[in-house]
């Protein structure tokens, strides 16, 4: 009888947030007002009556707006507008004030404030001055979003994506979790490959058994049979005890084969023979042991490639192909650099004591027009060696290998395992984008200069994620003044 337990699913899917707001006024009369208005719209609201108690909201980490009245009991608006921008410089302030207090109305958006509204408003300027302010910290909402999505869950940093391909990956995770399908992850290096194997075992129901991983181009052939099977007391020389292997620890859990593609055919065969007979031998003994593990391999090269070459027996390849994931580069998704920058910033321990809390916006182009070869993983060590070396609360310089910020030709960037289908929306994307970065973010000369009606542009656009001020050009400061 199975005794595992089935987990509720741990993935979730990307979907638009609706903001939490936060009202902050000492007078119930208006307080109740703001609550009904905002309410209507669909925001979710929170009511604080002083600023200690808004700060106490804040830390949170659910605010996604501060709507608050310059006259607050004990610590006023604008001390608070401050603490705010200090502390919580990714959350949009909106100052409530009277006429007598537009000078300080001012000061405060010096201080950073979003805007301000004077008494009495109407409900068009109250809804225009938060519309703007959410459009502004979008992208902020949405990463609030996702980390109270996977709060207490299963770590996702490195595949959090609002793309629709990896969205769909994330779809065919949680699909196969439930099962005990041998997966084949592809993908580049960098790319996360452990880490969907981890969440597939972290949901699957064999979670409260152990992931054993073992990275087959790190260990000579010799020492990955020993590390494989395990070994016998006297088996060669060293084996002063038995010891089991990484096959017989992982019973009961899962196994996760990395680089696989570096196995030698002999090898292969032995793996073959354990992945058919589920037993286990150890080396230098003659007694069979029972193992039940979920396989998970993963591979920088496409397995069909390694047939072909002659590098992976056939039959292993369709013993193992049974549920084949493919990661996307991340050059494919630049759409979700945003994302894993500021995702990476709030779990980074140094960022977080330190106070930092984002990239300037000079910063984050450079991040996006760079080509990322060690994709995920290397834009993580881009980004910790800029927390160790930045000074302020945003990073204002990155270091990038040799210098380089621009991106692969199509030729290198696309995957020849994806499915045709996916291939030609991917060539499309790389198309507008290219075509968009060209025209330096103007649309209508981008869809003029590509043949393509300036509607069905900006259709494609919103469907590949595709935003025009990523692309935009400085203005000179000359032409600026």
């Amino acid at each position: 009888m199975n005794t595992r337990e089935k987990p509720q699913s741990q993935i979730q899917t990307f979907v638009q947030p609706m903001p939490i707001i936060l009202v902050v006024d000492d007078e119930p009369v208006l307080s109740d007002q703001l609550e009904r208005l905002l309410t209507r719209r669909g925001y979710e609201v929170i009511i604080a009556s002083s600023a200690e108690a808004a700060l106490e909201a804040l830390a949170t980490g659910k605010i996604d707006l501060v709507l608050t009245d310059i006259k607050l009991p004990k610590m006023s608006g604008v001390e608070l507008a401050h603490k705010i921008k200090e502390t919580y410089p990714d959350v949009p302030v909106i100052i409530i004030t009277g006429y007598g207090d537009l000078g300080t109305a001012i000061e405060v958006l010096k201080l950073g404030a979003s805007d301000f509204i004077l008494k009495p408003f109407t409900v068009q300027v109250i809804k225009d001055s938060i519309d703007a302010a959410l459009e502004k910290a979008k992208m902020f909402v949405e990463i609030r979003h996702l980390r109270r999505s996977l709060a207490g869950k299963c770590e996702f940093a490195g595949i959090i994506s609002k793309t629709p391909e990896m969205q769909r990956v994330l779809e065919i995770i949680r699909m196969v979790a439930d099962s005990d399908a041998t997966v084949v992850v592809e993908g580049e290096t960098g790319t996360g490959k452990e880490l969907v194997a981890s969440a597939i075992h972290a949901q699957s129901l064999r979670r409260n058994g152990s992931f054993v991983t073992i990275n087959c181009a790190g260990l000579p052939e010799s020492l990955l049979e020993s590390e494989l099977f395990g070994y016998e007391r006297g088996a060669f020389t060293g084996a002063v005890q038995a010891r089991a292997g990484k096959i017989e620890l992982a019973d009961g859990g899962t196994l996760f084969l990395d680089e696989v593609e570096s196995m030698s055919l002999a090898m292969q065969a032995k793996l073959l023979r354990v992945l058919e007979d589920r037993r286990v031998q150890r080396l230098g003994g003659t007694r069979w042991i029972r193992v039940d593990c979920r396989v998970i391999v993963a591979s920088n090269v496409p397995l069909k490639d390694l047939v072909a070459r002659g590098q992976l027996r056939s039959d292993i390849y369709y013993r193992i192909n049974v549920v084949p994931i493919s990661l996307m580069p991340l050059r494919l998704r630049r759409e979700d650099i945003p994302l894993l920058v500021h995702d990476f910033l709030n779990h980074h321990p140094t960022a977080t004591d330190r106070g930092i809390r984002g990239v300037t916006e000079a910063t984050m182009k450079k991040l996006m027009r760079y080509s990322w070869p060690g994709n995920v993983r290397e834009l993580q060590n881009v980004l910790e060696r800029a927390v160790i070396l930045t000074k302020g609360t945003s990073i204002a310089k990155i270091e990038l290998q040799d210098g380089s910020d621009h991106s692969q030709s199509d030729a290198e960037t696309v995957s020849p395992t994806l499915p045709f289908r996916q291939w030609l929306k991917l060539q499309e994307k790389q198309y507008i984008l290219r075509q968009v970065e060209a025209s330096g973010g103007k649309v209508g000369l981008a869809a003029k200069s590509s043949g393509v009606d300036l509607k069905t542009l900006y259709r494609k656009m919103r469907l590949y994620g595709i935003d025009k001020k990523d692309f935009k050009l400085p203005v000179p400061r000359s032409q600026a003044n």
